[in-house]
Formats: structure tokens, sequence, C-alpha cells
């Protein structure tokens, strides 16, 4: 490779990558079956061989400079040079970078119980989907094949499904946190509708109701794409929108809502698991959607009240006493039936809004 190549066309991602592979390559006894796959179809990008072939020969250089011998010959070659060359000492420095990285990474792998970057249990055998649910009222923890977490809250449905190459996980509906293992080369992936959420070291909330996707990061970051958003790069005459959110950001999308990030608390965002639910100026609407996973019977805004704003804690067993409590707070009124509680503007403040609740 040459020195342009590599300080010019540096793909961080890539490199990563190249270095996890290296390492595990050196630590790991063999290779079981589905990281051979993973490793072989990695391979196939022209791109990947060029910068692993780097790695590999930078390794090979570092190593080369614990050899005294090695150390001597290269400064006799240097002291019969006419012309200095600036690439040479750049070269050793990050030779001994790449070495300390993947001597640090070798020594992790060796701690852990082997084999765990490409584990993919029977339960999760390539190109065969797990789907999870949860009824009302229930959250459920589940540990996935390649050890990651996630955390399904009430009324969800995911998708998931693991290959050699990747790990799709498809909402449906309903909300879950997922707790990332992050594997550069094994790309974790979640689609809410129209958007995709990929993991970059990360812990992460997903929210997906009514043709609206909520993303919040609760650790590390991640990247989602947004497809019909009004600006952003064209791919198959779709408009295709990339985002990268930090902890503690919260981006709301959807069909008629442009994407919008704002700032939010990690512990705010995952009080459901807790049974607490915090809602931070959200609109009456969306808080009452949220809800009806939680309580018994379904509650229903009428589109007049659905915008009214409101910052409330709501405690998941204590529902029916919240709605108690809503008149004093704000201009509606709670009508209850066999069908579940209607939430409508009071009679004085009526406008040329529909006022009627629709079934949920």
């Amino acid at each position: 490779m040459r020195p342009a190549e590599l300080l010019y066309e540096f793909d961080e991602d890539r490199w990563l990558a190249a270095l996890e592979w290296h390492a595990l390559r050196c630590a790991a006894d063999a290779l079981t079956p589905q990281q051979q796959e993973a490793w072989r179809h990695w391979l196939l990008d022209d791109d990947n061989r060029r910068v692993y072939a780097a790695c590999a020969q930078l390794y090979r250089d570092a190593q080369g400079l614990e050899d005294a011998r090695t150390v001597a010959r290269i400064s006799a070659a240097h002291a019969h040079q006419s012309t200095p060359s600036l690439w040479q000492p750049l070269r050793w420095t990050l030779a001994s970078a790449v070495l300390a990285v993947c001597a640090a990474s070798a020594v992790l792998l060796r701690s852990e119980a082997r084999p765990k970057p490409v584990a993919i249990t029977a339960e999760h055998a390539p190109d065969t989907p797990s789907i999870y649910r949860t009824a009302a009222r229930q959250t459920r923890r589940v540990r996935l094949g390649d050890g990651s977490t996630v955390v399904l809250g009430a009324r969800t449905v995911l998708e998931v499904t693991f290959t050699a190459q990747w790990r799709a996980l498809d909402l449906k509906r309903g909300e879950v946190w997922f707790d990332v293992v992050h594997r550069s080369h094994w790309p974790f992936v979640v689609t809410a509708g129209a958007e995709r959420i990929r993991d970059l070291g990360t812990a992460f909330v997903v929210d997906r109701e009514s043709g609206r996707t909520e993303v919040t990061v609760t650790q590390g970051q991640v990247e989602v794409s947004l497809s019909g958003m009004p600006r952003g790069p064209r791919l198959g005459g779709v408009v295709l929108k990339r985002i990268r959110l930090r902890r503690g950001e919260r981006l709301v999308a959807g069909a008629r809502i442009a994407g919008k990030i704002r700032h939010v608390s990690p512990r705010l965002a995952l009080g459901w698991t807790r049974g607490r639910l915090e809602f931070v100026d959200e609109p009456l609407g969306v808080i009452a959607e949220n809800l009806s996973r939680y309580s018994r019977s379904p509650i229903s805004v009428s589109p007049a009240a659905a915008s009214l704003h409101l910052t409330t804690l709501v405690l998941s067993h204590h529902i029916p006493a919240w709605l108690n409590g809503l008149n004093p707070v704000l201009p509606v009124v709670v009508v209850r039936n066999n069908r579940g509680a209607c939430v409508r503007l009071n009679a004085s403040v009526i406008t040329h809004q529909d006022n009627a609740c629709h079934a949920p």
C-alpha cells in the first residue's frame, strides 16, 4: 500500500474491523464455522482485503521493532540514504500503534469465553427469524444469541434475523431498549417502519407507534437513516437522510414529521422499564398511545384534544388515578364506557375540530 492510500483513504470503521479480525485470528485457536463464513464474506470486498493486508503488514513491521538486529539493519539502511524518507518514521509509528492495539485486543479476546464475536445459536440459525411478543401491561427481557440484550415494552412485536453477514431486527410495533454487543464486522441494524437504526457501539430505545418513530440513545451513538425527508441524498429515487445521534439525544420522525432532535435524560428514556412512564412536553395523543399499552382498557383522545402538550409522570399501575387527575391540569373531560376511556375537550373550549373519540 502506498503512503497516500493509507493517509488519505483512511476508513475508521474498516480499519477497526480489520484490527478486530486480525486480533481474533491471532488469539483464537480456530475460528468457528460461523466465524469462518463471516470472515470469507468480509474478504469479498476489495477494500477490506487491502486494509487487512496493510494491517497485517504493519503488525509484522511492529513485531520486527522488538528484534534488535532488525532495528540495527533499519538504522544502517537509513544511514546510507542520501535523501531521508518522510514516510518511514510515520510507518514505524503506525506499526507500533497497530501492535499495541492488536496486542490489547488479543489479550481481551483470550480473556473471554470463546467463541463470542460471531456466536449464532440454534435459536438464531442463519436466515431463520425469531419473533418476540408482549401482551398489554407486560415487559420482557431477552438475551439474544450474539450476547446483546433487548427489553420489550408492552404490546410490542420484534422480529430478529441473524445471519453471518447481518444482525437484522424489525420492530413491527411497540417499544424496545437495545443493549448491543458491538461488532464492527457484524452490523446490528434495527428497522422501524421507514427508518433504519445502525448500532455504533450503543444502547438505545426505539418507540414505534401510529406512523411515528422515536429513537433515543442511552449510551454510545447510532446512525439513523430516514426516508421520505424533504432534504438529503437520493438513493433509487427515494430521499434518504442519515443522522448520527449521541447519548442523551432523541430523534422523532414519521411520514408527517420532519426529523427533529432534542436532548433528553437517559434515565427518563428508560423509565418505562421500571414502570415509570415519563413525558416531557409531549402531545396528549402520543401520551395516550403509550399509556394504552400498560392500561387494562384502551385510552383514546379526540383530534381536538390530541395536540395539547403535557409534562407528566405516570406510574404504570396507577393509570386510572392519573386519568382522574387530568381535568384540573388540562381543559379536558374523561368519559368512560365499556370500550375504554375517552379524553376530549371541555364543552367550554369546543373548537371547529373533531372532538369525538374514535376507536383506538
